[in-house]
């Protein structure tokens, strides 16, 4: 049986009641005991309605009735109930004459807090209604989403107000021609076909030598290490590489590749420095995600009779490898955007390359010097004069765009390969 707004019912109790009240607000019962005792009355005379909700008002000296949002003290009935209960929202009684003998049994003992200027609440429950605890984890719910949402605008509305100012300031200057044309006139004119094609090959040089070394230093470290004084040290060494700051790993890059593996100031060289700056992204992240496969699909794989190589090749790895590109995807971001690794290993501010044939699109060999993006963004807004604005900005727009792009058509196959996961 539903609940109908015409079946609630208000009796008043206040000053001035006489015996034989009706509880009405112009003959109010004289006491909240004589109330309770005309509902037990008219309950086992079947008078009331099964489901309704009832308020029981004390009148103050003025006879006027509390404000709806004053003091009320509430009680629960559910007729579903087969749990004998104590009012209450988790509790409530089965009846509304089983609440009237309640409260009337507290009242009689002086046990009920009652008293004038405030309401009692006698509330039907309908079905699968919210209790005031589920309701205020709603709120709190709510008030936390609320947060949430506020912190992650204070934390996009910069990028995006940044990125729409870089956007209107170098929307002159972005054109086919500007990215596909040469710089000309010390750089204060062409385009940055020069170096776009040099962080292309940056990035994938450095990713070549990156991603095999890293996830292969991941496998290890997950698959086949034991937890001993080599492997601590190892992992340490991990930790601490992340830290090192990027001017101290192109001065690595100096001594390491330039001057003791003897490749002089080249691609390849600044490619190995940001190559070993971004390994302990690659090599954690693909810990991480080798770990995150179950072990009993090793398991499994182990009791057909694999060895475990052949249970990395063909169950661990799969299964991983959108993890494994997550630290990719970052190795690519932070090779494209790097200066200083690249400023003492090979970058120019100059090279003069062919506009067309083929010679325009492979313009730099491993053992070349070659120009880079970042660089190139550096020297035109701190050692060239002349420089229009725009150019600087546009520079700078493509420059974000690239890695945004590499990291959006990254993100597309992560998605793709975990949504072919089975577990």
């Amino acid at each position: 049986m539903t609940k109908r707004p015409e079946d609630d019912l208000t009796i008043f109790v206040g000053p001035g009641g006489e015996d034989g009240g009706d509880g009405t607000l112009r003959h109010p019962f004289p006491s909240p005991a004589e109330a309770l005792q005309t509902l037990v009355d008219r309950s086992a005379q079947r008078a009331l309605p099964e489901v309704c909700d009832l308020d029981i008002v004390w009148l103050k000296g003025s006879g006027k009735p509390p404000r709806r949002r004053g003091r009320a003290h509430r009680y629960f009935v559910d007729t579903r109930t087969v749990v004998k209960g104590d009012g209450s929202e988790l509790a409530p009684w089965d009846s509304l004459a089983q609440a009237a003998a309640e409260l009337l049994r507290l009242s009689q003992a002086g046990q009920l807090p009652f008293r004038p200027g405030e309401r009692l609440r006698i509330i039907h429950r309908e079905m699968f209604t919210a209790t005031e605890i589920e309701r205020a984890k709603n709120r709190k719910e709510q008030l936390a989403k609320f947060i949430f949402l506020a912190m992650a605008i204070v934390c996009v509305a910069p990028v995006v107000a940044t990125l729409g100012y870089l956007i209107l300031k170098a929307w002159p200057a972005l054109s086919p021609d500007f990215l596909f044309t040469n710089p000309q006139n010390n750089l204060t004119a062409g385009g940055i076909w020069a170096p776009l094609i040099g962080t292309f090959f940056l990035v994938l040089a450095s990713l070549l030598v990156a991603a095999p070394i890293g996830v292969l230093a991941g496998v290890y470290l997950n698959e086949y290490a034991r937890d001993n004084w080599f492997t601590r040290i190892v992992n340490l060494a991990v930790v601490n590489l992340a830290g090192v700051p990027s001017i101290v790993h192109a001065l690595f890059g100096v001594g390491a590749f330039v001057h003791f593996a003897h490749m002089g100031r080249s691609l390849m060289a600044a490619s190995c420095t940001v190559a070993v700056m971004t390994l302990p992204v690659i090599i954690t992240s693909t810990r991480e995600a080798l770990a995150a496969v179950p072990s009993s699909f090793r398991e499994a794989c182990w009791n057909m009779g694999a060895t475990r190589w052949q249970t990395i090749r063909t169950i661990v790895l799969p299964n991983s490898f959108a993890g494994i590109l997550t630290g990719v995807i970052l190795q690519v971001a932070r090779a494209a955007g790097e200066t200083a690794p690249i400023l003492f290993t090979g970058v120019l501010l100059y090279v003069d390359i062919p506009e067309t044939g083929w010679q325009s699109y492979l313009p730099y060999a491993p053992d070349d010097r070659f120009m880079a993006l970042s660089y190139h963004l550096f020297a035109l807004s701190t050692q060239v004069r002349g420089v229009s604005d725009q150019w600087l900005y546009g520079t700078a727009v493509v420059l974000v765009g690239l890695v945004l792009v590499v990291n959006s058509l990254s993100i597309v196959l992560r998605v793709y390969l975990r949504s072919r996961k089975r577990w």
